[in-house]
Order: C-alpha cells, then sequence, then structure tokens
C-alpha cells in the first residue's frame, strides 16, 4: 500500500514542523544558556567594579585622612611658632638685662661703702638710678623680699638663722636682690630666713 501524496506531504510537514520545533526549542535553549552567561559575565564586571570603587573609595578616605592630619599638623606648628614669637619678643631682652644685674649689684655695694667724697657719691647714684630706669623701661622689677614669707618661686634661701620676733622662713635680710621680667622671675632673689 502506498501512501498517498497528501499524506506523505503532510507526514512530511509534520515532521518538519517538528523538526523546527525542536530546533526552535534549541535556540531558545541556546538563547537562555547565552543571556544566563552574559548576565554571569555582567556581575562579574559589576563585581570587580565594585572591588574597585571600594578600593578607590578606602584611598580617597587615607587621602582625606592624611590631608587632615597635615593641616592639623600645621595649625599646631603655627600655633606653636606664633607662641615662641610672643616668648621671644617678651623675654629676648633677658639675657642682656642678666649682664647688667650684677652691674647693678656693684653700683649698690659701692653706696653702701663709707666715703668722704660727696660728689662721687652723688655720681654713682646717678649712674644707678639710671641703670634701674633702663631695667624698668625694659619691663623689669625688683622682687622685694625683706619681711615677707619665703616663696620658693621668687626667693633663693642661701642662709637660716634663729630669730625670736620673726615668723619661721620670714626673710630678715636679702643677700643679692631678684628682679622679675615680665611676670616672670629671671633671678630670685637670695635670702636669709628666720628658723
Amino acid at each position: 500500500m502506498q501512501k498517498d501524496d497528501k499524506t506523505i506531504k503532510n507526514e512530511e510537514g509534520i515532521q518538519d514542523k517538528e523538526f523546527k520545533c525542536e530546533q526552535g526549542d534549541k535556540d531558545v535553549t541556546d538563547t537562555k544558556q547565552d543571556a544566563s552567561l552574559e548576565e554571569s559575565n555582567i556581575e562579574k564586571e559589576l563585581e570587580e567594579l565594585r572591588e574597585k570603587f571600594k578600593q578607590k573609595e578606602n584611598e580617597a578616605n587615607e587621602y582625606l585622612e592624611l590631608v587632615q592630619r597635615l593641616k592639623a599638623e600645621f595649625e599646631n606648628y603655627r600655633k606653636r611658632t606664633q607662641k615662641e614669637k610672643c616668648e621671644l619678643i617678651e623675654f629676648g631682652q633677658e639675657k642682656i638685662i642678666l649682664d647688667i644685674l650684677p652691674v647693678i649689684d656693684n653700683f649698690e655695694r659701692a653706696l653702701c661703702s663709707e666715703g668722704d667724697d660727696k660728689t662721687f657719691r652723688e655720681g654713682i647714684e646717678l649712674i644707678y638710678k639710671q641703670f634701674k630706669g633702663v631695667l624698668e623701661k625694659s619691663g623689669v622689677k625688683e622682687i622685694h623680699a625683706e619681711g615677707e614669707i619665703f616663696d620658693p618661686h621668687k626667693h633663693h634661701a642661701v642662709m637660716q638663722e634663729e630669730v625670736e620676733d620673726k615668723k619661721e622662713n620670714e626673710i630678715i635680710e636679702v643677700l643679692q636682690k631678684g628682679y622679675i621680667l615680665n611676670n616672670k622671675v629671671i633671678r630670685p632673689s637670695m635670702v636669709k630666713v628666720a628658723k
């Protein structure tokens, strides 16, 4: 029995459709696999980009911290140098003044000695007053110590003596005057104190 042409064509059409359907399913599967593979690649790229972004963000934060530290260090440096500059201006004369003080001490000793020559004494007194004036203009003040209670910040005790009518640690004699420059003790008074 022979199949007629129509039946054969129908069977061939069905087979052809089945082949095309299988081919279409295969194409859909291939497309899905390609899409899945492409999506996987995109996710990998995205993850790599996220990682690079995190690295760059960390680097940026490190640079920001570095800049902030440098800014703080510079501000501290500026404050420190400003303070040193002010101290230099305020206490820059200290060395010269310390050199002048022994001269004043000698003048004071000469004034305390007995002498017959009145003019000599007046000359020394004039020089002494001039020196004191220079010191006062420079911000130097004498530390008044006699009769005061001993203060280790302003006085240097070199002797002690028992005295009945004085309080303990009261200064009974100034052996060498002390001086203050702009509220800073540059030389303490050398004193004798009561026990």
